[in-house]
């Protein structure tokens, strides 16, 4: 049976009777709030939609204005673009004007678009400004058919031959038949530069002003209306907030008097380390009861497991769990040695295995004295010991040489009548990016370098290849 097993089986036998614990239910509590809390969040949330709706709607407002005012504003500025193609075209002569102005009339169309848009853009009984806009489009049309005659005079003095056909078929005026190119061309001017064309233009400004102005009114009712709606929505909603913080008002009482003051108490006691006062809900009760029946149990068994996983039951110092344990959060900043005590196969045939357990022994001593507390000695084979050097970086060979040099004095004092071992030592100092399984392979590397080289010595994993230190 795993450690979960037998947790789940003193769970089991030591279940306390149901009864017998007393305390109101939080579950119930919980529940009744829990479904007032959903009821109310529900309508709270209905009523955030429809205010998020309503200023959508008003962005929206917004933003139709904000299109049909520059709408409006293209009318006009078409209105002057085709005046002045007309104007250029009939002091100049020149037929890109009035292919200009014509490409603005029928293919651009500013004024018409801007007109659709209006209408398109506000409901049915909100078209004011959208008739007013018609309006100057309409003087913008009757414009233009003082300017078609206009082009005809002027195209007629400059033998222009491509025209088109709107200009060809525009009005006559009074005695154009009679009249010599120089006065066809003066009838033109006086058209375009007339006091009748000025006061035409006046007109269409007027209208386009009119229509932007009652374009604003129409979005300000449209707003007004707008506002009415969310400030009703809010009102509504801020009753509905405030009754859902009345229920979590009390759901939050309830829980600190009969949840929290009583975990808070049994958090200081298992800070303690101690057993829990049954106090709260039924649920804490019930969860005292059961923590306090396997407290004992899995403290003590906790410990023998987390010792028998971690440490080498023959020289007291970490075992390869551990190692891994401890390596796998220091990678960084650190220098990994792994040491292996020379021909040690032929060490214990000639001096025994009891001998040789009392070597190695020794040299955990060793290993503990030497280095300091930040260090992690550990044995992680039979016969292969390694030390997790911290705050270490690659300058600091002298320091590792130190260690060992250490290390070995100790293990030379005989007064325990110990035979006399070397050490191979492979050393190597974590760099940036380094996983553990890479600084352990540096460090074998080390290890190896030192074996080939006659053994009793130190090796640096560099970045090529190792050095030897005696």
């Amino acid at each position: 049976m795993d450690m979960t097993d037998h947790v789940e089986a003193t769970i089991e036998e030591t279940k306390p009777a149901t009864a017998s614990h007393g305390g109101i239910s939080i579950r119930i509590i919980g529940a009744i709030t829990v479904v007032v809390a959903i009821l109310l969040a529900f309508f709270a949330f209905t009523l955030a939609g429809q205010v998020a709706d309503a200023e959508a709607t008003a962005k929206e407002y917004e933003a139709r204005y904000i299109a049909c005012s520059a709408a409006i504003d293209d009318l006009e500025d078409a209105s002057d673009y085709l005046t002045s193609q007309a104007r250029l075209f009939v002091v100049t002569g020149d037929p890109e004007n009035m292919d200009a102005y014509f490409e603005e009339l029928y293919t651009t169309d500013r004024r018409g678009n801007a007109v659709n848009l209006l209408r398109t853009s506000f409901s049915d009984d909100l078209q004011v400004a959208a008739d007013l806009l018609q309006q100057a489009l309409d003087a913008s049309d009757a414009l233009a058919e003082k300017e078609f005659t206009a082009m005809r005079l002027a195209a007629s003095y400059y033998g222009v031959k491509d025209v088109p056909n709107t200009v060809t078929k525009s009005d006559r005026i009074e005695g154009e038949q009679d009249m010599t190119p120089d006065q066809k061309i003066e009838a033109a001017r006086d058209i375009m530069l007339g006091s009748e064309y000025d006061q035409a233009k006046r007109v269409i400004r007027a209208n386009v002003e009119a229509s932007s102005n009652a374009l604003l009114d129409e979005l300000n009712a449209e707003l007004e209306r707008n506002d009415a709606l969310i400030d009703s929505l809010l009102f509504e909603l801020r009753i509905a907030v405030a009754l859902l913080l009345c229920v979590v008002m009390v759901l939050v009482l309830v829980l600190l008097m009969y949840v929290l003051k009583p975990l808070n108490h049994y958090i200081k006691r298992i800070e303690k380390n101690e057993p829990l006062e049954a106090d709260g809900s039924y649920e804490l009760r019930y969860l005292a009861t059961a923590y306090n029946t396997m407290y004992e149990d899995n403290s003590r068994r906790i410990k023998q497991l987390r010792e028998f996983a971690e440490r080498d039951p023959l020289t007291g110092i970490a075992n390869r769990s551990g190692y891994d344990s401890f390596l796998a959060t220091h990678t960084r900043n650190i220098a990994l040695l792994l040491i292996d005590i020379d021909n040690f196969k032929e060490f214990n045939k000639v001096y025994g295995r009891d001998t040789g357990n009392a070597v190695m022994v020794k040299l955990a001593n060793a290993l503990s004295t030497a280095f300091r507390s930040t260090d992690f000695p550990c044995r992680i084979e039979s016969d292969l010991f390694a030390v997790i050097m911290t705050d270490m970086s690659e300058n600091l060979h002298d320091a590792v040489s130190n260690k060992i040099g250490l290390v070995n004095t100790m293990l030379a004092d005989d007064s325990d009548d110990l035979p006399l071992i070397t050490l191979s030592v492979g050393a190597a100092f974590s760099t940036e990016g380094m996983t553990d399984r890479d600084i352990y392979a540096a460090a074998e590397t080390a290890l190896a370098h030192a074996v080939e080289n006659g053994r009793n010595c130190i090796a640096f994993y560099g970045e090529r290849n190792a050095t030897v230190a005696d």
